[in-house]
């Protein structure tokens, strides 16, 4: 028995054209069908539990799929600019400062050690300008390829804050974090507010499925010099049923022992674009948001539950939760969400400003003081060991929703200063072909 759920607009896996699509329930699944008039149907596994689909569809703003995008030009998700109906204003922007790296992931989605320029200072106080005109309270991520293979990372770092961006993070595979701690005391002292750190497990055979190499040792020892130089850290596993879905448990367990340093985990189900194009992945090796939240509910039951989890009301409720905690005093993670917490409505910008400004807030390394009560130390307790769990389903050209897309708040900064949402500017067809190429 099946029946639809939602319907929206995706695109043919491989020639990419506009084609109608629709979610159904079957078996009690959430799934994706779609249908190409030349390359026939195409059947994906959107969410494993479909009332919890429901469930979040209710408390968020799934939008339709409408055809947005500068009209002179192909129009969403083709040319996007981002075209003034655009639902949501930018609430991270991300800078690809280079395309070289030090390492080749077979899951990575950025065109990484492609040959392609390397903005120089001139090029990147622009995509600064461009990030900060987009929402002057944005989160601003250097990524890549790997962003400290360049040596100019500190002033790269310097130049952001200068230019009044409230929370600048690095992303990185911590190699050079953890050989080179005096590389990381200079990105703190230019201004650097967060490590995001790419981080899948506490097992070195997760790495070698994942990354192709061991790597728990550089990770732990990027994690020590952090803690030694006052640098918060936001764990970002990559999750893939089979390899660590089931030990999701294990990370939160460990970044527990590293709070006030480690401020949250953000959990990326594994979504097949970049160096993962070709058939339709198959049921199995799909993770939805769902799969991820009752992984982290059934391996730790006694702190982590359910209603903690929260769909965001100002963008797709599909696209990503968060949930949010504090340390107490005895060692539990104490809930600060609740479900129902996004019933009061609130402007987009609104949203993205009280969002970041708590990130600036609470997502630098912060010691921490003794108090003299308890109400005191409380109080101090809930700033200095907040933590956050979140998780980000991107799409791939399997699962593309162009509503959801309307919606993204993730943004990418070109070289030319374009404002493009995330998944579509990596989207990658089932013969590799982009979308867009910086």
């Amino acid at each position: 028995m099946s029946d639809i759920l939602h319907e929206t607009e995706s695109l043919c896996p491989v020639c990419l054209k506009k084609i109608p699509a629709r979610y159904e329930r079957i078996d009690g699944r959430a799934y994706m069908i779609k249908e190409c008039p030349e390359h026939g149907e195409f059947k994906v596994l959107f969410w494993r539990d479909a009332d919890m689909y429901e469930s979040w569809m209710r408390q968020g703003v799934h939008a339709p799929a409408r055809g947005h995008g500068r009209p002179e030009k192909r129009g969403c998700p083709f040319d996007c600019g981002l075209c003034d109906e655009h639902r949501s204003g930018t609430c991270t922007s991300i800078l690809e400062i280079t395309y070289r790296c030090n390492m080749n992931c077979n899951i990575c989605f950025a065109d990484a050690n492609a040959e392609k320029f390397e903005p120089d200072m001139a090029q990147i106080r622009k995509m600064y300008a461009a990030a900060l005109g987009s929402n002057r309270y944005c989160s601003v991520q250097l990524s890549g390829g790997e962003p400290t293979v360049r040596d100019d990372l500190p002033e790269i770092v310097r130049l952001g804050k200068e230019m009044g961006v409230a929370h600048l993070q690095v992303n990185t595979n911590g190699i050079r974090i953890a050989r080179e701690p005096e590389f990381l005391e200079r990105l703190r002292d230019a201004g650097l507010d967060l490590i995001y750190l790419q981080f899948d497990g506490l097992d070195d055979g997760i790495y070698r499925t994942i990354r192709g190499r061991e790597m728990l040792d550089i990770k732990l020892k990027a994690i020590e010099n952090c803690e030694k130089a006052g640098v918060g850290i936001l764990l970002v596993p990559v999750v893939i049923p089979g390899v660590n879905l089931h030990r999701l448990g294990e990370i939160v367990r460990f970044a527990k022992g590293h709070i006030p340093t480690i401020k949250g985990i953000h959990f990326q189900p594994v979504s097949y674009f970049g160096r993962f194009p070709g058939k339709t992945p198959p049921d199995e090796s799909r993770c939805g948001l769902s799969d991820v939240i009752h992984a982290l509910c059934e391996q730790c039951p006694d702190e982590l539950k359910l209603e903690h989890f929260v769909p965001r009301k100002q963008f797709d409720p599909h696209c990503d939760f968060s949930s949010t905690y504090f340390l107490s005093e005895d060692g539990r993670l104490v809930a600060t969400s609740r479900f129902d917490q996004n019933e009061a409505d609130t402007e987009q910008t609104d949203f993205v400003e009280k969002t970041n400004k708590y990130t600036v807030k609470r997502w630098r390394f912060q010691p921490g003081h003794e108090k003299t009560t308890p109400l005191l130390r409380f109080a101090e307790r809930t700033l200095t060991h907040s933590f956050c769990i979140s998780g980000m389903g991107f799409q791939d050209v399997w699962n593309i929703d162009l509503g959801r897309l309307h919606g993204c708040c993730v943004h990418m900064i070109t070289g030319e200063g374009e404002i493009v949402p995330f998944c579509a500017f990596h989207l990658t067809s089932a013969s590799g072909e982009r979308l867009y190429s910086n």
